[in-house]
């Protein structure tokens, strides 16, 4: 019995659509055609081992009109009167999805070393296995905004 990510046809939005995907892949995995696309991703996340090491699927947005990756911004307090932190991301792990409204909850995902910068990212995802670590800052994204997702691999945070 394998996973086929569904096709929501009713919906034309095909960032939500590939979302939805992840966010059901990733909880799949978090209780038990093309050689990088999304739908890869998700089979290597819930597939790619008899168990997967893996339990997310990093995203990168990409707004309408500028083609340019989003860039969330979000912020953290440790403590009662602590300094507000912000913190701010172009990659990003799906949390939720709501399939009616098409937004979602995403968590920042912050390089492991801040010094990185996105195109540093790209450069070194072939060599660096997790390149991320959790934040626990989340935003709320109408996925309607978006025009392109692009997925990488998967991995465990």
């Amino acid at each position: 019995m394998g996973h086929e990510p569904e096709r929501h046809d009713h919906d034309r939005n095909c960032v939500c659509n590939v979302l939805l995907d992840i966010v059901e892949a990733q909880n799949e995995v978090e209780d038990s055609g093309c050689d990088t696309s999304c739908n890869r991703a998700i089979q290597e996340l819930v597939h790619g081992t008899k168990s997967s090491p893996f339990n997310t699927i990093p995203v990168i947005l990409f707004c309408k009109g500028t083609c340019s990756p989003f860039v969330g911004v979000g912020v953290k307090r440790s403590g009662l009167h602590e300094k507000v932190n912000v913190g701010v991301s172009v990659v990003f792990r799906v949390v939720d999805v709501d399939p009616k409204t098409c937004c979602a909850i995403l968590e920042l995902l912050q390089f492991e070393d801040p010094k990185k910068d996105a195109e540093d990212l790209l450069e070194d995802l072939d060599k660096d296995p997790k390149p991320f670590e959790n934040t626990n800052v989340c935003i709320t994204a109408d996925l309607n905004n978006f025009s392109a997702v692009t997925c990488l691999p998967p991995i465990n945070l």
